[in-house]
C-alpha cells in the first residue's frame, strides 16, 4: 500500500475527532452523510411496502385495496423520485465539504513531492472513511426509528417495522449509490482546480449562465399542461407516464432556478450597503452554488403548491373507502414534505459551515480591517434568504398552476392544502435562517484563530 493510501485514513479519522477547525467540517461531512442514508433507506423502505403489499396475496385485508394498490405503488414512486434528488445532492454536498480548503492541503502535499494521482488517491478514501462512517450510522439510525412508523397507518393497516424492511439487495443498492456518489463528487470536485503547488490559487470567474434555461422550462410546463388535458391516469402505464412527466418538469426548476438567482443577485450589487452587496457578489460568484443550499426548499414548495388542491371529498366509491384513501394521500404528502425539511436544513447547515472556513482569509481580513463582525452574520443572512426568496417564488406559483390544471375532477374546499402550503413555507424559512445562524459559533472561531500568515 502507497503511502498516500496508508496515510488518508488515518489523517480523516483524527480530523473527525478533532473538536475545533476544519475537524469540525469533517464532523459535519459525517452527519451530513448519515442523514441522507437515513432518509433514503425510510424513502426506499417505504416504497418497498408498498409493493410487497401489492404482490403478496391477503397483505391487504380489503379485495378493494387491491385495485388501487398500484396507485399506491405509483404514488410512493413519485415521492421517492422526488426525495432521490436532494437525498444525493446532500451527500454530494458533503463530499466537497470544505473543498477550498482540502485543496489548498492537497496542494501543499504536491510540495513535499506526491504525485497527482496519489493526492487525489488520498482525497477519495478521506471521503470514502467519512461516507461510510455516515452511512453506518445512517442505518442504525434508520433501524432505530422503524418502531416509530407502527404509530402511521396506510390503506387501513398499520405499518409494522417489518413492512419498512428493505431487503438487502436494495439495502447495499442504496448505500452504494451513496458511497459512489461521494466518491465521483471527490473526484469532480478536484478536476475544478489544478492541484498543484500555484494552481489551487487560481481564481477564475464562472461563465454567465444562458436564458435558454428559462425556454427549456417554459417548454416542458407548457407541455405538460397540454399533455394533463389528455393524458389517461385511470391505468397503472398512464399513470407512471403522467408521474415521471411532471418529475421531470419539478426537475427543471434546478435548470433556472441559478439563472434565477443570478438576474436577481445582479442590481442587488448596486448598493452602498456592504452586507448586501457581499452577500449579492457571493451568489453571482457561483449561483449553482447558491442554488444547491435551497433546491430541497424549492423542492418543497413545488409540493406544497401542487398539494394545495388536493381532495377532501372522493366520487364513486364507499364512504368509508374514500376517507381512508384521502386520509393516505394527506400522510404520504406531510412525510414526504417532512423528511425534504430535515434535508433542506441539513444543506443549509453544512453549506453556511462550509462558507466560514472557506472564506476565513477574506472575513479575517475584513475584521482586521475594522469591519462590524455583525457584518459577517447580515452577509450570511443574505446569502440564504435571497436564494430562498427565488426558490419559493419560483416553485409554489410552479406548483400551484399545474396542480390547477391537473385538479378538475377534486372536490371539496382543499383545506388541508392550504394548511400544508403555509406550514412547509414557514417551517422551510425558519428551519433554512436557523441553520444559517447555528454557523454564528463557527464564524466567531475563525475569527478568533490568532495565527501567522507563513504557518
Amino acid at each position: 500500500m502507497s503511502v498516500a493510501l496508508n496515510l488518508a485514513p488515518r489523517l480523516a479519522v483524527e480530523r473527525i475527532r478533532a473538536t475545533k477547525g476544519a475537524g469540525v467540517l469533517d464532523a459535519m461531512a459525517v452527519l451530513a452523510f448519515t442523514v441522507s442514508s437515513w432518509l433514503a433507506l425510510t424513502v426506499a423502505g417505504g416504497t418497498w411496502m408498498f409493493v410487497a403489499r401489492w404482490r403478496v396475496d391477503g397483505a391487504l385485508n380489503d379485495p378493494m385495496w387491491v385495485d388501487v394498490a398500484p396507485a399506491y405503488v405509483g404514488l410512493a414512486g413519485f415521492a421517492c423520485a422526488l426525495l432521490t434528488i436532494p437525498v444525493l445532492a446532500l451527500g454530494g454536498a458533503a463530499a466537497r465539504l470544505g473543498a477550498r480548503g482540502r485543496s489548498r492541503r492537497l496542494a501543499s502535499l504536491r510540495l513535499v513531492g506526491m504525485t497527482s494521482g496519489e493526492v487525489v488517491k488520498m482525497s477519495v478514501v478521506e471521503t470514502l472513511v467519512q461516507a461510510v462512517a455516515g452511512v453506518v450510522l445512517g442505518s442504525v439510525v434508520f433501524v432505530a426509528s422503524l418502531p416509530a412508523w407502527q404509530l402511521i397507518s396506510f390503506q387501513g393497516q398499520s405499518i409494522e417495522a417489518r413492512e419498512m424492511l428493505p431487503p438487502w439487495w436494495l439495502w447495499l443498492a442504496v448505500l452504494g449509490v451513496l458511497l459512489m456518489l461521494a466518491m465521483a463528487s471527490t473526484i469532480l470536485g478536484l478536476r475544478r482546480v489544478s492541484i498543484s503547488p500555484l494552481g489551487v490559487a487560481r481564481d477564475e470567474t464562472p461563465k454567465r449562465l444562458k436564458t435558454w434555461r428559462l425556454v427549456l422550462v417554459v417548454l416542458l410546463v407548457t407541455g405538460f399542461m397540454i399533455y394533463s388535458q389528455t393524458a389517461n391516469i385511470a391505468n397503472l402505464m398512464g399513470l407512471i407516464f403522467t408521474l415521471v412527466f411532471l418529475t421531470v418538469v419539478i426537475g427543471s426548476i434546478t435548470v433556472v432556478g441559478p439563472w434565477l438567482l443570478q438576474l436577481v443577485a445582479k442590481p442587488r450589487t448596486r448598493t452602498s450597503k456592504v452586507p448586501k452587496l457581499l452577500a449579492a457578489r457571493r451568489i453571482l460568484d457561483d449561483p449553482r452554488a447558491a442554488w444547491r443550499n435551497v433546491a430541497s426548499v424549492a423542492l418543497l414548495g413545488f409540493i406544497a403548491g401542487f398539494t394545495v388542491n388536493i381532495p377532501v371529498t372522493t366520487s364513486g366509491a364507499p364512504a368509508e373507502f374514500g376517507v381512508i384513501f384521502v386520509r393516505d394521500i394527506q400522510t404520504g404528502v406531510a412525510i414526504t414534505l417532512l423528511v425534504g425539511l430535515i434535508l433542506a436544513a441539513t444543506a443549509t447547515l453544512i453549506s453556511q459551515a462550509s462558507g466560514a472556513f472557506d472564506r476565513a482569509p477574506e472575513a479575517v481580513a475584513m475584521d482586521r480591517m475594522g469591519v462590524p463582525r455583525t457584518v459577517h452574520a447580515a452577509v450570511r443572512r443574505g446569502q440564504v434568504l435571497v436564494p430562498l426568496a427565488v426558490a419559493l417564488g419560483t416553485s409554489v406559483p410552479l406548483g400551484f398552476l399545474l396542480s390547477t390544471v391537473t385538479a378538475t375532477e377534486m372536490e371539496g374546499f382543499p383545506t388541508l392544502g392550504v394548511v400544508l402550503l403555509a406550514s412547509t413555507v414557514l417551517v422551510g424559512f425558519l428551519l433554512t435562517l436557523g441553520a444559517a445562524e447555528a454557523c454564528r459559533p463557527l464564524q466567531a472561531g475563525v475569527l478568533g484563530e490568532q495565527r501567522r500568515r507563513n504557518d
